[in-house]
């Protein structure tokens, strides 16, 4: 070995000795800078690739630093250093028969002095490793991140846990479900799809979940056979019941249907609800919500804020929920409530006797069948007035509900502000909806739109679509020449959608009017087919002659129209209805109280 060999090779030890001084600093993301120029060579360093290891550890992402050390282990399998490392790593993810024989090996080879001086001091050796062992640690991990309301945390844990054991059902099924919640259809379909083949086929649960999967990203097909394979392998269970009928308005399922499928649900698996009586009346008003689970994930935002415009002089307001209210999955929801109260580990029964232990007059139910949970304790709850909001795709009122709110009540948001708008250029059509809404007759309506004004385009509000299996579903669906003039547009805010749309379109199926409600808040029109909930929530502010159609043709002809004018796309003063609604729910509760005091 020459001067300058032996020189560079005393360098690279004297950095990598410098990278683990970070390591032990906790500064992987220092360490791994000063790595990168090593490893990015075409034959690293046996050393370099064993710090790099350790980098990836130290950055928690042990299924990468598994895949180095083992790596490093087929290419020097008679180093002892590296077999130790590796056992050690295998003990702490819980891998006992694999972790013993790398353990043997270690100690029958002895260790390497070199690689023991790159050793992060927090790095276990194997034998404290080994009498530390649990069993599927990182899946251990995200329950516990999913639990504290770390739901991003949860889906990284869950998915090194699946990289690393892949047959394992529980951690993909636990990894899919909180895909879901995180709006990651598309990733959540991935995860599940090796499952489809298993025989005997999966569990009710897994083939229900898999069924949501699929619907989230519009394989209607699919998910309405693996919603029918779960109910015929579980037809008791209320849960598998309810997913199919959350997901019955993106199936292609008639609306009479849905109810009827509704009412067989209630008959089946709830208790006959008794008429709602106020536990003590002349008291302050007690208004509750379940929140723990909505069909549109955004609802939170327009619940939220009418929960927030209760008259707090007047009324205490409580959320019900999972897990803590500053969690991830309830960002939304943060700060609208008086008290906030944790339901993910009660059952039905229980649940209802929490509602009239805190003495709740009104529940708001916004979740409807997306939690069959909250519906069989709705049916228990007998000292309130139970309220019909969301998720109840059908409108079932009685014997469920004692009252509803429709589309028209819900709230155009106060804090809103208008967007600035597009600019010059060709007119831009603008949905902010899920795949799942892009059913067949939507996607023709929205062609004939697109053939009829040749310059403009569609601009879709990103929400998982940028997977290139979903951009494969968009091109399947709109053909190459069409889904060459979709522009999807990532948005972290609904106000950056808007700023890129001139004229808002609205698909036939959804379950809010939500979509409606954040286009015209901020200044967008919005052309909706007439009927619920787009339609309705149109013509209960007066602009069902200027926007809703009674047909695909008239639905055309309004969309030429806005796409030629901007005086056109200027709309009305909106009425906007937080508040509005907030006092409307508060005199729901006040009336209940007349009505026992008259009694």
């Amino acid at each position: 070995m020459n001067r300058r060999a032996q020189s560079d090779g005393v360098a690279s030890a004297e950095l990598l000795r410098d990278i683990v001084d970070h390591l032990d600093r906790d500064e992987a993301g220092r360490a791994l800078d000063l790595l990168n120029p090593l490893v990015s060579v075409e034959k690293p360093g046996l050393a370099a690739r064993f710090v790099l290891a350790m980098t990836a550890w130290q950055l928690q992402r042990f299924d990468w630093a598994l895949t180095l050390l083992k790596e490093a282990h087929d290419d020097a399998p008679d180093n002892g250093g590296i077999a130790e490392a590796l056992a050690s790593l295998q003990a702490q993810l819980g891998q006992l028969q694999e972790s013993l024989f790398t353990g043997k090996l270690a100690t029958a080879l002895g260790n390497d002095p070199a690689l023991a001086a790159l050793w992060p001091k927090a790095y276990p050796g194997f034998d404290r490793a080994f009498l530390s062992i649990v069993e599927r640690p990182l899946l251990g991990k995200a329950r516990v991140a999913r639990a504290e309301g770390k739901l991003a945390q949860a889906i990284e844990f869950a998915r090194q846990h699946v990289a690393i054991e892949p047959t394992h059902i529980e951690g993909r099924s636990f990894h899919a479900d909180c895909l879901l919640r995180a709006g990651a259809g598309a990733a959540a379909v991935e995860t599940l799809k090796p499952l489809s083949d298993m025989i005997p086929g999966p569990s009710p649960e897994l083939a229900s979940l898999y069924a949501r999967a699929l619907a989230s990203v519009g394989e209607r097909k699919d998910a309405s056979q693996w919603h029918h394979n779960a109910i015929s392998a579980a037809p008791a269970n209320p849960i598998v019941a309810a997913a199919r009928l959350a997901d019955a308005p993106f199936l292609g399922i008639e609306s009479s249907e849905i109810g009827r499928m509704s009412r067989d649900w209630l008959a089946r698996f709830s208790l006959t609800p008794k008429p709602a009586r106020k536990h003590s009346a002349g008291s302050k008003l007690v208004i509750g919500y379940f929140v723990s689970a909505f069909i549109d994930a955004d609802d939170a935002v327009a619940v939220a804020a009418v929960a927030q415009a209760h008259d707090r002089a007047r009324v205490s307001v409580l959320g019900f929920g999972l897990g803590n209210q500053t969690g991830e999955q309830n960002v939304r929801l943060a700060g609208a409530f008086s008290k906030w109260r944790d339901i993910s580990a009660l059952d039905p029964a229980t649940l209802a006797r929490t509602l009239a232990g805190d003495g709740v007059d009104v529940l708001i139910d916004a979740g409807g069948f997306a939690s069959a949970s909250q519906l069989q304790a709705l049916t228990r709850f007998e000292s309130g007035l139970r309220v019909s909001w969301l998720g109840n795709p059908s409108a079932v009122l009685a014997p469920l509900y004692d009252a509803r709110l429709s589309a028209t009540d819900y709230p155009v948001l106060d804090d809103v502000a208008k967007s600035a708008g597009k600019g010059e250029g060709p007119v831009a059509f603008g949905a902010d909806i899920t795949l799942g809404q892009l059913d067949s007759r939507t996607v023709a309506l929205w062609s004939a739109v697109l053939a009829l004004v040749p310059d403009a385009k569609l601009v879709l509000r990103a929400r998982d679509m940028e997977s290139s299996a979903n951009i494969g579903r968009l091109v399947a669906a709109f053909g190459e020449t069409l889904a060459a003039r979709i522009d999807l547009r990532q948005a972290e805010q609904v106000s950056e959608f808007y700023e890129a749309v001139d004229v808002a379109l609205l698909p036939y199926h959804a379950v809010s009017p939500r979509a409606a409600a954040e286009a015209l808040g901020h200044g967008v029109p919005a052309i909706a087919m007439a009927g619920e909930p787009f339609g309705s929530f149109m013509t209960g502010r007066g602009l069902d002659k200027r926007f809703v159609a009674a047909d695909g043709a008239q639905y055309c002809s309004l969309a030429m129209s806005l796409a030629a004018s901007p005086q056109a796309r200027m709309l009305p003063a909106i009425e906007r209805g937080a508040t509005k609604l907030a006092r409307a729910i508060e005199e729901l509760g006040y009336s209940l109280n007349r009505r026992e005091s008259a009694a």
